[in-house]
């Protein structure tokens, strides 16, 4: 009874194990592995549970080391399950429960049992396998990490926050670039779907640090806000990509902050304010039409159209900022370049603040 039971055990073990990594290495999907989605939640809730109970510049440090050990965890699982399930084949085949100094010496095929020292090849076989594959895993996820963070240290030059959307918009509205505008639109679009296809597929992704003092998270507000703003004021002038640009960033924000388990409310409130303290929206209306955008709705139009967009995504990129630790990072920036943080009263007006 206990070598069937052993011998059931130890192969669905080791299936298993091979399961996860196929599927995590070399058949990607918007939902990870199991093995992958926990052992990125254990490390990574650990870390940011330390990192808010130290200092700001201690905290960063912990989570900066909290994508790769979960990396890490996850390759140690594979093996650690993968070597309990060949050690109780290895009792199976053995009909009895192996000792630790016979599994050793079986894998140094020195075990007094030949048809135990059979298994030893297969052992080695499937761990130099995980290896590799793990190691090609690596691969493909720091090649996700720079082309997520090629854009976004673009990005960092010319804009920090998401006041800064209007200065990008006055940019080409002087130029009259509206093909520009839409060619960088395009951009983003193409960065939101790779972010929300890697983040989704290698959850530990998502706590990488910035390598900017520029966040991933308020890169896509930023131009979110973007996209929201030429939509809200001149919808017939937008460029073809700005739509799609807002439906993407909506799902890959929305669906991001739900796997984090990110605490958002039942009810969204319909003005979202998120790093647009600072500014009447009035003044936002003025400085692009100033800049040549045309004016195509009166600025209380223009004022719920916006915030019935940017509803839609910035209280859960909050909600992600706030659970990867971002907004220390981000008030710390703030707080260098000078720009203090000061909350306006608004109502429901473009003319309020």
């Amino acid at each position: 009874m206990l070598t069937a039971v052993c011998a059931v055990a130890g192969a669905l073990l080791v299936v298993l194990v091979w399961l996860s990594v196929l599927r995590t290495v070399f058949i990607p999907r918007f939902t990870p592995t199991r093995t992958a989605k926990w052992s990125s939640r254990l490390v990574t809730g650990a870390c940011t549970a330390l990192a808010r109970r130290l200092p700001r510049r201690a905290g960063e440090r912990v989570m900066e080391y909290a994508a790769p050990l979960a990396l890490f965890t996850m390759a140690a699982c594979w093996l650690v399950i993968g070597s309990l399930g060949f050690f109780l084949l290895g009792t199976a085949v053995h009909g009895s429960v192996l000792e630790l100094g016979e599994y050793a010496r079986m894998l140094v095929l020195r075990a007094r049992d030949d048809a135990v020292t059979a298994l030893a090849p297969a052992i080695w076989l499937s761990t130099l396998l995980i290896s590799a594959a793990f190691t090609v895993h690596l691969l493909r996820f720091t090649d996700a990490y720079s082309r997520r963070e090629r854009l976004v240290t673009s990005l960092a030059s010319r804009a920090r926050e998401p006041l800064d959307a209007e200065q990008l918009l006055a940019t080409h509205a002087r130029g009259g670039s509206r093909d520009g505008l839409d060619r960088q639109f395009k951009d983003w679009l193409d960065w939101l779907a790779d972010v929300h296809a890697t983040h989704s597929g290698y959850p530990a992704l998502v706590h990488y640090r910035s390598v900017c003092g520029l966040t991933w998270v308020r890169a896509a507000v930023i131009m979110l806000d973007a996209a929201a703003l030429v939509a809200a004021v001149a919808p017939t002038w937008a460029p073809p990509h700005t739509s799609p640009l807002l439906h993407r960033g909506r799902a890959c924000l929305q669906d991001l902050a739900g796997d984090l388990g990110s605490p958002l409310p039942a009810v969204l409130a319909p003005v979202s304010l998120q790093g647009r303290e600072e500014r009447a929206f009035g003044e936002t209306v003025a400085l692009m039409v100033d800049a040549g955008l045309p004016a195509e709705r009166d600025p209380d139009q223009a004022w719920w159209a916006f915030q019935c967009e940017r509803g839609r995504y910035a209280p859960f990129a909050d909600a992600l900022g706030h659970r990867l630790l971002h907004d220390r990072v981000e008030f710390e920036d703030n707080r260098g370049h000078g720009r203090p943080i000061r909350l306006l009263r608004r109502k429901g007006t473009f003319s309020d603040g």
